[in-house]
């Protein structure tokens, strides 16, 4: 698949729906660019379009994955359902006597995060700060683990959606900060990431972090 369309898909997939403008703003390209991408994801079925009336002025259209697009990223299910089997299958007797099996996952999801900083090190780019963080949010979604970046008064955020050590917990709660998570994009970043209190998460998020230097 063309690669401005594979960004237009992981844009809906993070943001739900998003318009024409929106997604020309994100990828940097012309709004009739944008159009004759969404027009092949429409008639691809990757992607559905629907009129959004607000205020005064002609409706909008609004834009989002389809079944069929979102089915694009199931391989990160698999990605990551293969690095678990991994971590479980090498996990020694010394680690899992005595231990609850929310304690041994602790073990298996701090490994793994280990694992993807490692693998994932020598391609973070950037000699900023933000530009570090924005390197980090976009090699981790190769993984499925989705985060974004938000800049405001020259604080640094990374806002994720899900997060699959939460699937231990009640996953109809609202996700709290994850200490593998703040390991995996620390390491990466090279910098201190802080967890935000809930009621400074905006409500779309599941989770975030404030990026401040080590």
């Amino acid at each position: 698949m063309d690669g401005t369309r594979e960004e237009i898909l992981a844009l809906l997939r993070r943001h739900t729906s998003m318009s024409v403008d929106e997604l020309a703003r994100e990828v940097g390209l012309a709004p009739a660019t944008v159009r004759r991408h969404l027009d092949v994801l429409l008639r691809d079925n990757f992607v559905s379009v629907t009129q959004v009336r607000g205020g005064t002025g002609r409706p909008k259209h609004v834009f989002a994955l389809t079944e069929a697009g979102a089915g694009k990223f199931q391989h990160h299910y698999v990605r990551m359902t293969q690095r678990l089997l991994g971590e479980i299958v090498a996990l020694g007797e010394g680690e899992t006597t005595g231990r609850s099996g929310r304690e041994i996952a602790g073990v298996v999801f701090d490994r793994m995060a280990s694992r993807i900083a490692a693998e994932y090190a020598p391609r973070v780019q950037g000699n900023t700060l933000e530009a570090r963080a924005r390197s980090v949010a976009d090699l981790v979604a190769e993984e499925g683990i989705d985060f974004e970046v938000l800049v405001e008064d020259s604080d640094i955020y990374l806002l994720g959606r899900g997060c699959l050590c939460a699937r231990v917990e009640d996953p109809t709660a609202r996700m709290q900060p994850c200490e593998h998570d703040q390991h995996l994009l620390g390491a990466l970043i090279g910098a201190e990431v802080a967890p935000l209190p809930e009621d400074r998460v905006p409500h779309e998020f599941q989770c975030g972090y404030l990026v401040r230097s080590a």
